[in-house]
């Protein structure tokens, strides 16, 4: 029988452990990242409808330039190991920043794009997050969500384009 438990790892759905604490290259898996942000709700899962970091971020490199596409659509890519949460509760949390920065050097790396993340990446996810707001919070215009199987491979689609 396979370890449930293993010091400091999480196991993914490839079956790959990884140490968010002390993450390697090998541990980084590009399935595992779409896998896990379909699955993951925005805004800590309050919405009136599912709607997937997964799809969040395939919207967030359409909105950028081509150089910087594969940066924003990994931009989120720890929370696939890290989950998705809510800002106001990331900034409380010290040691969080810390693990999250190392884990996105890590994934940069393996990928091919600069960490910490550009002003214009930064800045599409801003306004993303406002239209996410306005359109999914406050106007439940939810027919856009995708479910968590079309958000992985919409996601894993667009990163093929940019990684070809």
């Amino acid at each position: 029988m396979e370890n449930l438990f293993k010091t400091d790892c999480i196991r993914t759905s490839s079956g790959i452990y990884i140490n968010v604490f002390e993450p390697t290259e090998e541990m980084i898996c590009i399935e595992d990242i779409a896998h896990s942000l379909a699955h993951q709700c925005r805004f800590g899962g309050h919405l009136p409808e599912f709607y997937s970091v997964a799809q969040h971020s395939v919207l967030c490199s359409l909105m950028v330039p081509e150089k910087l596409k594969l940066q924003a659509l990994l931009h989120d890519a720890s929370e696939a190991y890290l989950l998705d949460m809510p800002k106001p509760i990331k900034e409380r949390l010290p040691d969080y920043k810390k693990i999250e920065d190392n884990l996105m050097q890590v994934i940069a790396k393996k990928f091919g794009f600069s960490y910490p993340l550009g002003k214009e990446v930064k800045a599409a996810d801003g306004r993303l997050l406002e239209m996410e707001w306005n359109d999914l919070m406050l106007d439940s215009k939810t027919e856009q969500c995708w479910n968590s199987q079309k958000a992985k491979s919409n996601f894993m689609a667009h990163f093929r384009i940019l990684t070809k």
